[in-house]
């Protein structure tokens, strides 16, 4: 008769030896094809943050800021104030800025998300404030030697419901504590600058 601590561990060795081959084709059938890895490779550089999201991680902070917007062509600008509150989003991935400050002697809030995007290798960027109902959506580059990010879109206009205006957004970094946003419509055949915002950053 076969000691019951040695019957135990035969039966232990047995049960192994038999499951092995069946662990084995289990672990095969799960292991990625080569499609599916190089699925997981490319949706891994995409969700990745690299250079261009550090890029915009150096807006990220409180800042005040001074607006002038052109209502008429060679008209004085109307002035107003505010601030501003850049905040990275998803590990780095996106920048939210919330905006508060005037328009018209009315409070005006202003939401905006910035990001880049690994695939479509440009950046891109969301606008939407208390002023209107509608999301904007543009998308932009960025130029090292004038460290100026450009993006162009198009808006809804309020005069002409279902038509749209072409836009360009110019943000021109000018130092660690100060850029400076253009905004430009074009009306007419002709872009016009209609509205300037000039950032400091709040020490």
């Amino acid at each position: 008769m076969v000691p019951q601590p040695v019957f135990f561990r035969i039966l232990a060795t047995i049960s192994v030896a038999a499951a092995l081959p069946l662990l084995a084709q289990a672990a095969k059938e799960k292991a990625p094809t080569a499609h599916q890895q190089a699925m997981m490779e490319a949706w891994q550089k995409a969700a990745t943050p690299g250079s261009n999201h550090k890029l915009l991680a150096t807006l990220t902070g409180q800042w005040n800021f001074t607006t002038k917007m052109w209502m008429e062509p060679g008209a004085a600008p109307e002035t107003s104030t505010g601030t501003a509150a850049y905040t990275p989003l998803m590990d780095g991935r996106y920048i939210q800025g919330e905006y508060k400050g005037t328009f018209n002697g009315m409070p005006f809030q202003g939401l905006g998300l910035t990001g880049y995007d690994n695939v479509a290798q440009h950046f891109t960027a969301t606008w939407a404030d208390n002023m209107s109902t509608s999301i904007m959506l543009m998308t932009g580059t960025y130029a090292p030697a004038t460290k100026t990010f450009t993006y162009k879109g198009d808006m809804d206009d309020v005069m002409k419901p279902g038509t749209k205006v072409k836009v360009r957004q110019v943000v021109k970094v000018l130092g660690d504590d100060s850029h400076v946003m253009e905004w430009y419509e074009s009306r007419g055949g002709k872009e016009l600058k209609t509205m300037e915002i000039s950032y400091t950053r709040q020490k």
